[in-house]
């Protein structure tokens, strides 16, 4: 029987791309159940796609194949890897996508270069995602080993982006915004087995008028916080969190993913 296939993009649902790789996997791996994660990556957003990567693939099948195609690189000389989480194998270019699921797996990673079977097959320059990925995603789907597609690599070799771990310095911590979610809650890169401080301030980007960056609070859900004050929540993904009570901390704060944050311990 077919895998699960879970399909995770920067595309967005605006052009044919997502639909064209749909057609690839209904030819190649009809019998699959394809999932969409998602296609609203921020464009070229790698650390966007590693906490989505991240926080999914818990929540899938043991025996997933996670295509995953964020590729600022595409049509370069970069590599295409596969890497194995237990069961589940990510398809994806080796920049750093991979890198907080890494983090968050307790068993061994094993990663399959696949670039050299990658360059035998006709495919335009600019949609790998459909000429290359998919393909190859429907074969391990379908139980191609990974053993025939190319060598294994070191993991020491894979690219990461330092996205790991958060900066943590004496009086303080610098963080990176994976996501910015619908509600406009900001993903910060600190696990929530972090214990965190009651009384924070935020060094960074002038905020709008009325926000007091002076004081983020500790909180353990949204409705505690008073309408002009930041909270630090322990989200549903594994991360903390930066938000306000029914509004947007990512436009008062002017932050987006792939932004630095530093919170500095006490209040101004």
């Amino acid at each position: 029987m077919s895998r699960t296939i879970a399909l995770l993009t920067d595309f967005g649902l605006d052009d044919p791309y997502v639909g064209q790789m749909k057609g690839v996997f209904a030819d190649k791996a009809p019998d699959s159940k394809i999932i969409d994660v998602s296609h609203g990556i921020a464009p070229f957003c790698i650390s966007q796609a590693s906490f989505f990567l991240a926080a999914a693939i818990k929540h899938f099948p043991a025996d997933t194949v996670f295509v995953t195609v964020v590729d600022p690189g595409v049509g370069s000389g970069r590599r295409i890897i596969a890497a194995e989480l237990g069961g589940c194998v990510v398809v994806a270019p080796d920049n750093g996508i991979i890198e907080l699921a890494e983090a968050g797996y307790s068993g061994s990673v094993i990663v399959t270069d696949l670039s050299l079977a990658a360059s035998q097959m006709r495919s335009s320059s600019t949609f790998h995602g459909r000429d290359i990925f998919a393909p190859i995603g429907a074969d391990i789907a379908c139980g191609k080993s990974l053993e025939t597609f190319g060598p294994k690599l070191p993991l020491r070799d894979v690219v990461r982006i330092g996205l790991k771990k958060p900066l943590w310095m004496e009086n303080g911590v610098e963080a990176i915004v994976l996501h910015r979610d619908r509600f406009g809650n900001l993903v910060l890169n600190i696990p929530d087995s972090k214990v965190m401080p009651e009384r924070m301030s935020i060094l960074g980007k002038n905020p709008c008028a009325g926000i007091n960056t002076g004081c983020v609070r500790r909180a353990s859900c949204y409705a505690e916080l008073e309408s002009d004050v930041l909270g630090l929540i322990v989200g549903s993904q594994g991360f903390y969190e930066l938000a306000l009570c029914q509004r947007a901390a990512a436009e008062k704060l002017n932050f987006g993913p792939g932004d630095s944050i530093v919170l500095k311990w006490g209040s101004a």
